[in-house]
């Protein structure tokens, strides 16, 4: 058996229950990682709210999360290049969420070795929000070497490891927060920050190449005057209006709006942040922590806090 924090219902965020499960088996290419710790993301509060439509498997309550960060504790047939002991981090696929428990099941291309540089709560808020911030701008946005990339609440978990991954990747960055989250986004390397809350973005005018938005309050229209006329869009967010202009932005020219990415589990993606960050390019940032059993005050911070970087929760002592 195992601790772990289930959804027997959707509601607000007192619905969570603290119980136990029976621990689960990996299979063929797969491994069981024992949990250190893991995070709430604004998708788990979206789906604990029931705003995230999805069956839930097998009939069973469902387990929330998608970050991993542990240590594998069994590996199924098949699996040769990670062994029982070593310090991983993981990411469950957006359909298939369950890590808000002592142990988890995922497959070997979900996984990659921890970097030594960070701890395991550090790493927890890396494989989520990394992978999206890097499909986003380097598959989706297709940032060059040398071009601007600007990135709408860069003080947030996605936002705070996009400037990051974006001046990796060799371009320069504009970091838009809050001026009380000013001192943080310049600390993560970015070339100019700007305080949406002095600024109307509306009237900015640049010659950005590339434009993620993790916040949802920036449309096409809006970012028109900062685009290069093959700019990209991308809202992190999605709705009907972004869909609609992802369709007829390709057929008029100009700018276009990129829908967001899916985020899937890649092997190479997540080792390709597990290196920068152990290079000492992608340092994740950590808003609060709390304890497995304090998910529902977790959820409550997320929705209410505003967070800085992402909220972690911790499920083994030993994180």
């Amino acid at each position: 058996m195992m601790q772990a924090v289930v959804l027997p219902t959707v509601g607000p965020p007192e619905v969570l229950r603290f119980t136990r499960l029976a621990r689960p088996k990996p299979g063929r290419g797969q491994v069981l990682v024992e949990v250190m710790a893991t995070t709430v993301s604004p998708l788990d509060c979206q789906e604990r709210a029931g705003q995230v439509s999805r069956f839930l498997p097998g009939g069973r309550p469902q387990v929330l999360g998608h970050d991993v960060s542990g240590v594998i504790a069994e590996v199924g047939e098949g699996v040769d290049k990670l062994v029982v002991g070593t310090a991983v981090i993981g990411l469950r696929a957006l359909q298939n969420p369950g890590t808000y428990a002592e142990f988890v099941v995922l497959p070997v291309e979900a996984v990659t070795r921890k970097p030594n540089r960070l701890s395991f709560i550090e790493a927890a808020a890396l494989p989520l929000s990394g992978t999206v911030a890097l499909q986003a701008i380097r598959d989706r946005g297709r940032l060059q070497s040398g071009q601007a990339l600007l990135v709408n609440g860069a003080a947030g978990g996605i936002g705070s490891l996009a400037v990051q991954i974006g001046k990796a990747l060799g371009a320069v960055v504009t970091g838009v927060c809050s001026g009380d989250s000013a001192e943080l986004v310049s600390s993560l390397g970015v070339d100019q920050v700007i305080d949406f809350e002095k600024e109307d973005l509306s009237t900015l005018t640049g010659t950005f190449d590339v434009v993620l938005d993790t916040s949802g309050q920036l449309t096409l229209d809006g970012c028109r005057k900062m685009l290069r006329p093959q700019g990209r869009f991308i809202p992190i967010v999605p709705s009907g209006r972004t869909l609609w202009d992802s369709i007829t932005s390709r057929l008029f020219g100009g700018p276009q709006t990129v829908p967001p990415p899916l985020a899937q589990p890649r092997r190479a993606d997540l080792e390709l942040l597990a290196e920068l960050a152990e290079s000492g390019k992608l340092r994740p940032v950590i808003d609060r922590v709390f304890p497995l059993s304090a998910a529902a005050a977790a959820h409550r911070h997320v929705e209410e806090g505003r967070p800085r970087g992402r909220v972690v929760l911790t499920v083994s002592q030993k994180a």
